[in-house]
This record gives structure tokens, C-alpha cells and sequence, in this order.
């Protein structure tokens, strides 16, 4: 497959390019920026300003707040936690904005943050939490489930680059003390799911070009 000197993952694009080429992804991050902003003026990553901002609580949850297994992924547990989030979905949502449009990207965001709150809401202890790792998951689910479909659609460093972020995102998952390990599971799950729904041929995996 030839993609001359583009590669998947590297922007090219200056800021105001990607704002008008990305709307979804900026649209995302704007959001996740002023959720934290707030959380600042607020005093910081309190369990009050975090439950008042929109994060997940099970008790919450459970008397009928259904919302917040969504506005979760908005919010944040710390600024570490805001800033590793944020890099990582700026490097792997474009592609698959670009590929898929921006009403299928906002379903994938939609279904795959859901899907992880409701696999935390029933397979987890966790008495409240925040954070866009079940989206970010989700996306390297889609990119896992490409990959081993339609393996021929991806150049060599770009194979490389996805299980690199997977192995990252793991480990991390694995090591970080007060990491949702369900979440982090429910998001690749619902990325898998998603991608296998929406991709139903080679035609459609356009990433280069």
C-alpha cells in the first residue's frame, strides 16, 4: 500500500487547520479544557468538585442520575490524569475522524464512554471516578480490530505505533494505583464492538490519502 510520506498518527495540520478539520476531537477536548478549568476555580480535584462536575458515582448512578456515565469522561481525577488523557486522544481520534465523519465519531465517543460506564457501574467497587480513558480505549479497540482485519490497510510503523500504545496503556492499567481497570476494559471492548458493527468492508478503511 502506498502512502507517500504521510503517516497515520503524525498532524501536519497548524492549529487552526485541525480546529476546522477535527471538530469532534476539538469539541471533545474544549470540553474536557473547561471541566478542568472549572474543577481549578473550584479549589481542585476534590470528591464534592468532581461529583458536582458531572463524574461518575455509583450511588448516584443507581438512584437514577443515568447521565453521568457519560459527562465522566469530561471531567478528570487529576491534571497528570487530564494531560496523559488528552495527548493520548488527540494522537489516535483524527485518523478516525477523518475516516469515519463526524456524526460516526461522535457515536464512537457516545457508545464507547457508555459502554465503559456501565461496565464500571456493574463489574466494578468503585465509589466515584472521572476520565476520557474508556473513549480512549475505545479508540485503540476499533484500531486493534482493524488491524487484525484488514492488517494490509496499516504501513509497518503504524502497526508498530497502535501496540505501542496498547502495551502503554496496560501497563499503565495495571500499575497506576486507582486506575478503573473496567473502564479501561468496557472502552476497548466498546471499541472492538463498535468497529465490528461499522466496518463491514475493506472499502471502508480509508486512512491514507
Amino acid at each position: 500500500m502506498k502512502k507517500g510520506e504521510e503517516t497515520l498518527f503524525t498532524i501536519k495540520e497548524d492549529f487552526k487547520t485541525f480546529t476546522k478539520k477535527y471538530p469532534v476531537t476539538v469539541s471533545i477536548i474544549a470540553i474536557c479544557m473547561l471541566i478542568t478549568i472549572a474543577i481549578t476555580i473550584l479549589g481542585g480535584y476534590t470528591k464534592p468538585n468532581l461529583i458536582f462536575l458531572g463524574a461518575y458515582d455509583k450511588e448516584l448512578i443507581t438512584s437514577g442520575q443515568f447521565w453521568r456515565l457519560l459527562t465522566y469522561s469530561f471531567n478528570h481525577m487529576s491534571y497528570p490524569h487530564f494531560i496523559l488523557n488528552i495527548v493520548f486522544l488527540i494522537l489516535l481520534s483524527h485518523p478516525l475522524e477523518r475516516t469515519l465523519g463526524k456524526i460516526k465519531f461522535i457515536m464512537i465517543f457516545l457508545f464507547t464512554s457508555i459502554f465503559a460506564g456501565v461496565i464500571i457501574h456493574f463489574f466494578s467497587n468503585v465509589d466515584y471516578i472521572a476520565g476520557s480513558s474508556g473513549f480512549g480505549y475505545g479508540l485503540l479497540g476499533i484500531y486493534i480490530f482493524l488491524f487484525l482485519k484488514y492488517k494490509n490497510k496499516f504501513d509497518q510503523s503504524d502497526r508498530k505505533f497502535i501496540f505501542l500504545f496498547i502495551a502503554i496503556g496496560f501497563t499503565m492499567t495495571l500499575l497506576i494505583p486507582g486506575v478503573s481497570f473496567a473502564g479501561h476494559l468496557g472502552g476497548f471492548i466498546g471499541g472492538i464492538i463498535f468497529a465490528a458493527l461499522v466496518f463491514r468492508s475493506e472499502e471502508q478503511v480509508i486512512f491514507y490519502g
